[in-house]
């Protein structure tokens, strides 16, 4: 492909060309003159507003009609919507050649694989001068999701390949923006973005459509510059109005500033005329015989002069195309200028190297646990037909927790949940089992952990998951031995203590001692005997009455 800037034929026998899509430069003047300070004057406004009016009636009748590309052949149409345009200058008309940003969405399937794309195709009035490419990253990980690739030309195509990073993921989604040309005008409020499946219409920003560049002829020189295709390689334009055309010659000095990003010129130049009526750039672009200028450029590459000599005396613009090729690798921050004089009028320029596209995107990497039933004991023959459940949750998750049958030796799988996840398990309603009593349950697995309260914590480190085994011990149902009845005892009869015998040199009660002892004892049979008499006399005294 040329690294000449991209014409690109309209209609109305006009070739349009792409060198007035960068903000041009104005410096200060040396001799003559005013500074410019970034506002350009123009001459024959009221032509030029003739002009500007008449072609954006007619081109844009053309514009509306426009042939659209197809779109390109891609994995997943339709993964690319939600599309945005936003001018270069923010508010307004979009006007012809300005810079537009778009920006989308993008979403792909789960089970996307790398290697698969997705894509679009750019509206016709939308053109890239150069291929360009950027990446979609994940912004927490950093993990580039996408490589995309953006061709060069009118209404371009972009394709984006899906990387490893994809693979194993879901909700596989994100946002992407990119830089395009405004190069068609159009009286049409929208554009066409065809997806694939389907075609998108996208509102352009501001009033209008895209709108003409304005015409008229600038009053004094002006410079800038950018990047092409090629890696590093800058291309640069200086612009001689008419008015700054003497007799049909002029002279350009041109040095690369100190102090910026290191770059030397390749030695290619180029000249171009066109016509100029009332102030107006009319007609085509047209290159000039390289006879009628000489170029010598320094040794060190640092700086060249221009003269050219023999051109018509008058009525032409001109504008002087050459090319830096940078001195190592470039990236995003990189800053180049240089500077020119014109006859006595200065100007200059620089171009930051920036990103023309991006992105960012996302997906969830899903896992599980499987877990199966193990019984040891001397009764776990007797308990494998029995039923066992768990109940699991996920730490710090609002879900339910959830329960599961486990038979014994059958794997059973949990629902999943995102990767980084910490499943809280434990087994409940342990069954009753005849001749069985249970004794400790446990769960092993790689990377469980006993938490202490009855749960078995597990985070599983890949979407495949980690298998469980929870053991139980089934004992036997200890054997109770009866409680013996205890036999009655019979109340022992009390032994008679015999009466002490009489410790020598002491009296017995017959003999001629004390008889107090006695004389009590007789006493009382005598008052006995006495109430008994009185009773019984009483008793028959009451029985003859009767």
């Amino acid at each position: 492909m040329s690294r000449d800037w991209e014409r690109l034929e309209i209609g109305l026998g006009m070739t349009m060309t792409g060198e007035n899509t960068a903000v041009r430069a104005y410096g200060r003047t040396i001799g003559r003159g005013k500074p410019i300070d970034g506002e350009k004057k123009l001459r024959g406004r009221g032509v030029v507003a003739m002009i500007v009016g008449m072609v954006i009636g007619v081109v844009g009748m053309l514009g509306a009609a426009l042939p659209a590309a197809a779109a390109p052949t891609v994995t997943y149409p339709g993964a690319i919507g939600n599309l945005s345009l936003e001018a270069e200058n923010g508010g307004g008309p979009l006007v012809q050649w300005q810079t537009v940003r778009i920006s989308g969405e993008w979403a792909v399937p789960a089970g996307a694989q790398a290697g698969e794309t997705f894509g679009m195709t750019l509206p016709a009035e939308f053109s890239r001068q150069a291929a360009g490419e950027f990446t979609i990253a994940d912004p927490v990980t950093g993990e580039i999701m996408a490589n995309c690739l953006v061709a060069a030309g009118q209404g371009p195509e972009m394709v984006c390949t899906l990387t490893d990073a994809v693979t194993g993921k879901e909700d596989v989604r994100g946002t992407f923006w990119m830089q395009a040309r405004a190069s068609q005008t159009t009286a049409s409020e929208t554009v066409e973005f065809d997806l694939g499946d389907t075609v998108e219409i996208v509102d352009l920003p501001g009033d209008g459509g895209v709108v003409p560049e304005d015409p008229a002829e600038a009053e004094e020189p002006y410079k800038y510059g950018g990047e092409t295709e090629t890696d590093g390689l800058l291309k640069w334009v200086v612009g001689i109005p008419s008015g700054y055309v003497a007799d049909g010659a002029f002279t350009i000095r041109d040095t690369l500033d100190a102090g910026l990003d290191g770059h030397r010129y390749t030695g290619e130049v180029r000249l171009s005329q066109r016509a100029v009526e009332n102030g107006a750039l009319v007609g085509d672009w047209s290159v000039v015989d390289p006879a009628s200028y000489q170029v010598r450029f320094a040794a060190d590459g640092q700086s060249f002069e221009f003269a050219a000599t023999g051109l018509p005396a008058g009525g032409f613009a001109y504008e002087l195309l050459y090319y830096t090729q940078a001195d190592g690798p470039v990236v995003q921050g990189d800053v180049f200028g240089n500077h020119a004089i014109v006859g006595t009028f200065e100007t200059s320029a620089t171009h930051t190297v920036t990103e023309s596209g991006g992105g960012d995107g996302s997906g969830v990497t899903y896992t599980s646990f499987s877990i199966s039933k193990a019984l040891t004991g001397p009764q776990a023959a007797a308990a494998q037909a029995a039923t066992y459940t768990v109940r699991y949750s996920v730490k710090g998750s609002d879900v339910p927790a959830k329960t599961m049958v486990v038979p014994v030796g059958q794997p059973v799988v949990s629902e999943r949940a995102p990767l980084g996840s910490t499943f809280v398990i434990e087994e409940i309603d342990l069954p009753v089992v005849e001749g069985v009593t249970w004794g400790a349950w446990t769960i092993s697995g790689d990377g469980v952990v006993d938490a202490g309260n009855g749960t078995y914590e597990v985070t599983p480190g890949a979407a495949a998951g980690v298998a469980l085994t929870l053991t139980n011990v089934a004992n036997p149902v200890p054997v109770v031995e009866p409680t013996p009845t205890p036999t009655p005892s019979s109340t022992p009869t009390p032994t008679r203590t015999p009466a002490s015998a009489t410790t020598p040199g002491e009296l017995a009660l017959t003999g001629g001692g004390d008889g107090s002892g006695f004389l009590a004892l007789a006493a009382a049979l005598i008052v006995s005997g006495s109430i008994a008499t009185a009773v019984s006399v009483k008793r028959r005294s009451s029985v003859a009455r009767r």
